[in-house]
């Protein structure tokens, strides 16, 4: 009895390890020349990507077929899960370059399955065989240089800046969207860049009105959202974009853009009536307040 008394102290029963959650996202259907960097730039917009120990690298693969080829897929490693999340929701089905169309169809964005999280675990285990102490103080240096990004990013994210009550704050300026030539040479290219940018923006939430300012050489948008989060997320997503080979500027309106297009209700405004113009410029604000149906409506 004793020494099964005693073979049972011995027993401590094991902790359940702790679950490790997925910081991964495999994306399908990229340009094919596309590089680390660009990708590097689009996906930190969801949150901090990882870095390598030793080099400092973001902790993108690009895979290639025995050739050496790229295949058009990509591993991206987050410093957090939630990212993982955001990722998903903000870039799924979507054009990894705005308005570029790939035979490939749109980009997808899915959560790395449990072979990449075999894979993140084998460096850990390697370095342990190196040497523990040197290895361990590299992991706590690049973990505080990581969490330093992360409140940097986390500064900047949409639900961390504060409400504000101003009426602007759900609309959002897009700018270099289109050229005068592009519309001028397709009719319907107004309307077909309308439904793009709704259906790209309405991944971060309701939007309700899109207006396309085709008299502005810059390639002016609006879009407005039920919510300013949404709005901050869009702005986070779409400034410095491609866009049909255009980087778009994205910011919140003040209130003080002054942006043209044409009205059919007014043809007198195609004729040079100043005062005409003005009157109507004067109430760009009060169109988006109101949701701006009637401008969305226009051909």
């Amino acid at each position: 009895e004793n020494g099964r008394l005693a073979s049972t102290k011995k027993t401590k029963p094991s902790k359940p390890q702790a679950e490790r959650k997925n910081t991964a996202v495999y994306v399908t259907s990229l340009p094919q020349d596309v590089t680390v960097d660009e990708v590097n730039q689009v996906f930190s917009r969801c949150g901090v990507i990882a870095e390598e120990i030793d080099q400092g690298r973001p902790r993108i693969k690009l895979y290639t077929d025995e050739s050496g080829a790229f295949k058009g897929d990509a591993l991206i490693v987050y410093f957090r899960p939630e990212s993982v999340k955001l990722a998903i929701q903000m870039l799924d089905d979507s054009d990894f370059r705005l308005g570029q169309d790939l035979l490939t169809g749109k980009m997808r964005v899915k959560e790395a399955d449990w072979s990449f999280k075999k894979q993140k675990e084998a460096p850990a285990e390697g370095g342990k065989a190196k040497g523990k102490g040197g290895d361990k103080q590299k992991i706590i240096k690049k973990t505080q240089k990581l969490n330093n990004k992360l409140a940097d990013w986390d500064d900047d994210d949409p639900s961390a800046i504060r409400e504000t009550s101003s009426r602007w704050d759900k609309v959002v300026i897009l700018k270099h969207m289109f050229t005068l030539a592009e519309l001028e040479e397709d009719p319907e290219a107004k309307q077909d860049i309308q439904e793009d940018i709704q259906e790209e923006c309405s991944k971060l939430g309701e939007v309700t009105n899109v207006v396309l300012f085709d008299k502005e050489p810059a390639g002016v948008a609006s879009v407005r959202f039920d919510s300013d989060e949404a709005a901050r997320a869009c702005v986070r997503l779409m400034d410095g974009r491609a866009f049909g080979g255009r980087q778009v500027e994205a910011w919140i309106a003040d209130g003080s853009e002054k942006f043209k297009k044409k009205s059919t209700k007014r043809s007198v405004l195609d004729q040079g009536d100043d005062n005409e113009e003005e009157e109507r410029l004067e109430k760009f604000g009060e169109w988006l307040e109101s949701g701006g149906k009637a401008e969305v409506e226009e051909g």
